[in-house]
């Protein structure tokens, strides 16, 4: 069985799914002969969904983001995964976002044979918004990352560090700020610095620290860094940190909404991510109960087991063996 992977540009400091399904890879079994092709940039991103027509598989694999390159390919053949459609909702509007939802949604995930997506949350947003048949649409979730290794570090009950993570306005920042302010702990800001930010931690007396542009292998280290994690987002397609700090060992926050209490389990202190006594109250409590504490990071590691990549491969090698059948009867 002979399937391309179609991967977006590589970006800066982004690397979300090609972490996904280069950690997949490593499980696919012996009959999948495996192709690779990268899109171009901006402009020329077009240019190279023309080309694509050139490397299609047996099957296609779109691994998100480009979904309008599902146009250029063959449909029957070809798989599309949706991560999130959170921009399209919330930073679109008027004529653009008609076009969007055109070229970037309605009409590639109707030309698609299968559609996958990481949680069941998104997988409504998608037959809500563009009335797709729910039958081609299945949840496979992101798997646990396979890279990053258990570390302890003995908690500093001083000064805790957080670790926040994303630059949208949707990681919630300002009330994790809000939040913070006059207490102890100290943060740790995954995402490039603006002046507007320096000026809210600088007037909030927050001790900080910004970084950006980072590998995966620097990624993780701001991981161990750490004390806490803080994930509390107003939105999310899924919500890979938090396995990833389930997958370190350390203690997180993150929001009471889905799909973010679903992926967490029981592995995570659940807040209303708008409410910022409610953020507060959490990061005391990480702080003072090291009993709880030592308990989330227990539940975290047992909820891992839902999301290995073994079981996340086989699931979608078992669909690429549904679709394949199904053509073979054409």
């Amino acid at each position: 069985m002979k399937i391309t992977y179609f991967f977006r540009p590589k970006m800066d400091g982004v690397f979300s799914i090609e972490t996904v399904f280069q950690q997949l890879f490593q499980f696919l079994p012996k009959e999948i002969e495996k192709k690779e092709y990268l899109c171009s940039h901006k402009w020329k991103r077009y240019d190279s969904f023309v080309k694509a027509r050139k490397f299609q598989g047996e099957i296609n694999h779109i691994t998100g983001d480009i979904h309008t390159i599902a146009l250029f390919l063959k449909g029957k053949r070809t798989i599309l995964t949706v991560h999130d459609i959170g921009r399209y909702e919330r930073n679109l509007s008027g004529i653009r976002k008609i076009i969007i939802k055109y070229l970037w949604l309605q009409w590639p995930l109707k030309k698609v044979a299968y559609i996958t997506t990481i949680s069941e949350f998104t997988k409504q947003k998608l037959i809500t918004t563009c009335k797709i048949d729910a039958k081609k649409v299945l949840v496979i979730p992101n798997p646990a990352s396979s890279d990053f290794k258990p570390f302890y570090k003995e908690f500093n009950n001083k000064q805790p560090l957080v670790l926040q993570i994303g630059g949208s306005s949707v990681k919630n920042l300002l009330r994790l700020i809000e939040a913070v302010k006059g207490t102890s702990f100290k943060l740790l800001l995954l995402r490039k610095p603006t002046a507007d930010l320096r000026k809210d931690l600088d007037e909030a007396n927050i001790v900080y620290e910004f970084r950006y542009n980072l590998t995966r292998e620097e990624v993780y280290k701001c991981y161990c860094d750490c004390d806490i994690v803080f994930f509390a987002s107003l939105h999310e397609g899924f919500g890979v940190p938090i396995l990833e700090a389930q997958q370190i060992g350390k203690p997180i926050i993150t929001s009471n909404i889905a799909p973010m209490n679903d992926v967490a389990g029981d592995g995570a202190l659940l807040v209303d991510p708008t409410n910022v006594n409610e953020i507060k109250k959490a990061l005391q409590k990480l702080k003072t109960e090291t009993v709880f504490r030592n308990e989330l990071i227990k539940n975290g590691s047992y909820n891992l087991e839902r999301f290995s990549v073994k079981t996340v491969t086989e699931k979608y090698v078992s669909l690429y063996k549904k679709l394949n059948k199904e053509l073979e009867k054409l």
